[in-house]
């Protein structure tokens, strides 16, 4: 009997705990409709289409030299988080073979195209303009020049993020 009270018990303190408004738009706990970052997907390839995120890759970009960075008004640099993704299968149609370089960071920082973000590869320092509409990532230009998509013709918000950089 003692146990069917502690789990009635449990059951109505995690009932009540739900109606709770976690914030003022009305959400109600996990009933809230799911809200996605912009992520902002980067592949890095050579000339030759070999993906220089790969630790098998001979001359490889580690992540420690990796930096992904803005500067305020007064040129101070602010660090951007970013991970280095593994390649993955989104479908059984569609696999994406390369590794890529993502920040979700970015794309919340990303008020306007003339906002310049800066990736720093080895020695090699690229400007990052990101134009972004509600959920994605619409253009992307490295060095002024229009960046391409990795999966140009793919119809999904998350895999439209992900674009080209060949070095």
């Amino acid at each position: 009997m003692k146990k069917i009270l502690i789990v009635l018990a449990v059951l109505f303190i995690t009932g009540i705990s739900c109606k709770k408004t976690l914030d003022p738009g009305g959400g109600i706990c996990a009933c809230s409709p799911v809200s996605y970052d912009i992520t902002l997907g980067l592949v890095i390839k050579n000339g030759t289409g070999v993906d220089l995120l790969n630790a098998n890759t001979a001359g490889y970009f580690d992540k420690t030299k990796i930096q992904l960075y803005s500067k305020d008004a007064n040129n101070v640099i602010k660090q951007l988080n970013f991970d280095i993704r593994q390649p993955f299968t989104y479908t059984n149609n569609l696999k994406l073979d390369y590794y890529q370089l993502i920040s979700y960071e970015i794309g919340l920082q990303a008020k306007s195209i003339d906002n310049a973000f800066y990736l720093k590869l080895g020695d090699k320092l690229y400007e990052l303009n990101l134009k972004v509409n509600n959920r994605a990532v619409e253009k992307l230009l490295i060095d002024k020049v229009d960046a391409p998509k990795e999966l140009p013709n793919v119809n999904s918000e998350y895999l439209s993020n992900i674009y080209t950089l060949k070095i």
